[in-house]
């Protein structure tokens, strides 16, 4: 702890497209994902970005020393939603939210947040047969913060939804309402040149 607060550890969710993804081992703080839940809900596209964007690329991001803003690569962001399900699957969600059955806007920015399918695939293999809305599917998750947690997708078939961790029922995937209060927990990818010294 004394080399290494809390507050600077990350944890790697994996490599894409050549750069390590990580994420905020600690919740940066309770925000809302969108406050105007009425007049502009879960709208993001060219025009209009949600407060979570502003929160993770202008606030949170302006907390980091250049050396570590340095080391942030802008990264493409799937934002374009998906339906809910209390059926889906960790890949179901995965081919539409970032697979082959993706649509919609793509964001480009430094800082966002880790997508349903990465918080699916943090748990054990055995539970990727089963649906993430199951109880305590954050029983075993290593992503799973314990309590509930703002992800960056949202809802296609609610204007006023965005996909969270819900931490009453043991970790499994719901959604809340965009003007509540949740954890948010930073996620970025490194620039393919940082290396680990």
């Amino acid at each position: 702890a004394t080399t290494c607060p809390s507050d600077d550890l990350y944890r790697i969710i994996g490599v894409f497209d050549d750069k390590v993804k990580l994420i905020k081992s600690t919740s940066y703080g309770s925000y809302v994902w969108e406050q105007d839940r009425n007049t502009q809900g879960n709208t993001w596209d060219a025009s209009t970005k949600p407060d979570i964007y502003t929160t993770l690329n202008t606030t949170y991001y302006n907390t980091l020393g250049s050396e570590w803003q340095n080391l942030i690569a802008e990264s493409t962001w799937q934002v374009g939603g998906m339906d809910y399900s209390t059926t889906n699957t960790v890949k179901q969600y995965y081919d539409v939210e970032v697979g082959i059955g993706q649509t919609g806007y793509e964001e480009t920015m430094k800082i966002g947040l880790m997508y349903v399918s990465d918080y699916g695939y943090g748990a054990s293999p055995e539970k990727w047969t089963t649906a993430l809305y199951e109880d305590n599917y954050g029983t075993d998750n290593w992503l799973y913060l314990g309590s509930n947690e703002w992800l960056i997708s949202r809802i296609a078939g609610d204007t006023a939804g965005a996909f969270i961790v819900y931490s009453s029922g043991g970790g499994y995937v719901a959604y809340g309402t965009v003007n509540n209060t949740y954890a948010v927990r930073p996620s970025f990818s490194l620039t393919s040149t940082a290396t680990i010294s």
